[in-house]
């Protein structure tokens, strides 16, 4: 009986392993994910209120930052209902691209570019990764808002 309870016990504590090791992974990429979306938006900050409307990021994409218009005028990826970046929609050209870490997984950054009411900008940017095997892929997501 005493044998049975310890299998029994054993056999429950084996199977938390596969579930810590893809927690483990989740956390690792969402944490890789708020890096690398954190550094763009870093970059969109600094460069919102360039003339030309777009510049050069440190991985050689140009980025698009323009979004003329009243206030309520929002330019680049579509957002949900609920203001979030919209990952079923094609990626806009100029408002998103691709980065890659040090372990080569991919991940996708997007931007929306919103003019508030008193002309300011507001920065909504997103990540995500891309082909993640084994699990989920979380969206992380920042917002900033610039005066005019």
């Amino acid at each position: 009986m005493a044998q049975s309870l310890l299998a029994f016990a054993l056999l429950g504590l084996a199977m938390l392993f596969p579930i810590e090791e893809r927690l483990a992974k989740l956390t690792s990429v969402t944490g890789e994910t708020a890096r690398l979306a954190q550094k763009e938006l870093d970059q969109i900050r600094e460069n919102i209120s360039v003339s030309s409307g777009s510049f050069t990021d440190l991985d050689g994409n140009t980025v698009e930052v323009a979004c003329p218009g009243a206030p309520g005028t929002s330019c680049g990826n579509p957002l949900t209902a609920s203001g979030l970046i919209d990952f079923t929609q094609a990626p806009p050209v100029g408002f998103s691209t691709q980065v890659a870490d040090p372990s080569g997984q991919r991940y996708s950054v997007r931007w929306n570019i919103a003019v508030t009411a008193s002309n300011g900008r507001k920065a909504t940017l997103a990540g995500k990764a891309l082909n993640l095997t084994g699990g989920l892929a979380p969206v992380v997501q920042f917002q900033t808002l610039t005066a005019p």
